[in-house]
């Protein structure tokens, strides 16, 4: 990252709180699913625990999605994300503590997973919608972009610690350290300063509120075409994931390092796409978005087609590029044009297609587990990229122009 539009962000206070508790906590999202993993199969030698215990957290998150946009939109975001943060956090202690005592019960490993895939449904909404509230429109670019880099970052580190946490003192201080990042997030956030009124609209009920998002949503095809186009690319990532190692294939065995070697280089990709996006000002940031999305394609070509090895790495690099610009584009597109009162039920309705269809993509993945499904997906995703394409609303939207120096307050919030 370059530390002048880095620190340029980082002048707004409330910003800074935001930035401090999503780096924190999203690295212990990134360390809890593998420690989670590992932990559970060594201590009750099943794997089948630790997919019933995902799948318990996946469920209530797929369900109950589109009302926390609702309620992110009634009351102030940073509450409704304190309020996640800490439950969230005591459910991952609970696991934690459960997985180090060695004993397992399976009944409340379940429970304490459905209350953190409900306080998730409830937080991704209210996250997605806050960072227009800490710092001003002109500044949301580099605001996404450094979010995004830090979530790349520790997607790289994450699966490290929980390896090493597992490996030395037991997966479940993986879960217990996801824990605690939970609860500085939550404290962080909770420092946050926003004269932000609650807006619970008189007279209109949850199910208004879910009909007006999805209106939001039907009738602006930028919007729908662009999560349509996000959806598909989870499906074919999913299916990558999982069809990919079995494709990468040396003599009939998975070639784990070529594997390590494609996913190395995704993640590198990913942060140098966050790079770019702190600099990066597109005329036109969805047609930019649109053909960055466009790079995947190559690369589920390559891996699908048995193409040399450092082809494929610079495929899948190449890729990775793409997607972190792509999203850092589209999350700025959102919150600059969408109405403050509906920002997060149309963040909803993009969060629920990737959650829902991403399952999808797994079980396609391996089922169909072999070159053909990643030229399908690669052929999904440049078909929706070209319906996408063929509306005027995508191809005019023009970047918005620097904003009066009126938020200034912002720093002082």
């Amino acid at each position: 990252m370059r530390m002048r539009e880095a620190g340029a962000v980082l002048r707004h206070r409330a910003f800074r709180y935001q930035f401090a508790g999503f780096a924190i906590s999203v690295t212990g999202s990134m360390v809890a699913p593998v420690a989670l993993t590992l932990g559970l199969l060594q201590v009750t030698g099943d794997a089948a625990v630790a997919g019933i215990a995902l799948t318990a957290s996946t469920v209530p998150l797929a369900v109950l999605l589109l009302f926390g946009g609702v309620l992110a939109d009634r009351m102030r975001r940073d509450r409704v994300m304190v309020a996640a943060d800490a439950l969230r956090g005591l459910t991952q202690l609970g696991v934690g503590a459960m997985m180090l005592s060695g004993e397992i019960n399976l009944a409340v490993l379940i429970v304490l997973q459905v209350v953190y895939g409900t306080a998730q449904a409830f937080h991704l909404p209210a996250a997605s919608g806050l960072t227009s509230s800490t710092v001003p429109k002109a500044d949301l670019q580099q605001a996404n972009a450094l979010l995004s880099g830090v979530r790349s970052l520790s997607g790289v580190l994450g699966p490290l610690i929980a390896g090493t946490l597992t490996a030395t003192v037991g997966g479940g201080w993986g879960v217990v350290f996801d824990g605690v990042s939970f609860l500085l997030s939550s404290w962080l956030v909770s420092r946050i300063r926003l004269d932000q009124p609650s807006r619970p609209g008189p007279g209109s009920g949850v199910l208004r509120d879910l009909a007006d998002g999805f209106k939001v949503v039907r009738g602006t095809p930028w919007i729908w075409t662009s999560i349509v186009g996000f959806a598909t690319t989870h499906v074919a990532l999913a299916a990558f994931l999982v069809a990919g190692p079995l494709i990468v294939a040396d003599g009939g065995a998975v070639d784990a390092l070529g594997w390590a070697a494609l996913i190395a280089a995704m993640s590198v990709g990913e942060l140098v796409g966050d790079v770019i996006a702190l600099r990066l000002k597109p005329a036109r940031p969805l047609v930019a978005a649109r053909c960055a999305e466009l790079l995947f394609v190559p690369a589920l070509l390559a891996v699908a087609l048995g193409w040399p090895g450092l082809v494929q790495v610079a495929a899948v690099a190449v890729a990775g590029v793409g997607m972190a610009l792509a999203d850092t584009l589209w999350y700025t597109a959102l919150q600059q044009r969408v109405p403050d009162e509906s920002l997060s039920k149309v963040s909803s309705y993009d969060w629920f297609g990737s959650v829902v269809l991403r399952p999808a993509g797994y079980a396609v993945g391996a089922a169909f587990a072999g070159a053909g499904i990643l030229i399908a997906g690669a052929v999904l995703v440049l078909l929706t990229r070209i319906l996408s394409l063929s509306f005027t609303s995508v191809r005019a939207m023009s970047a918005l122009p620097p904003e009066p120096v009126e938020q200034a307050e912002l720093e002082n919030a």
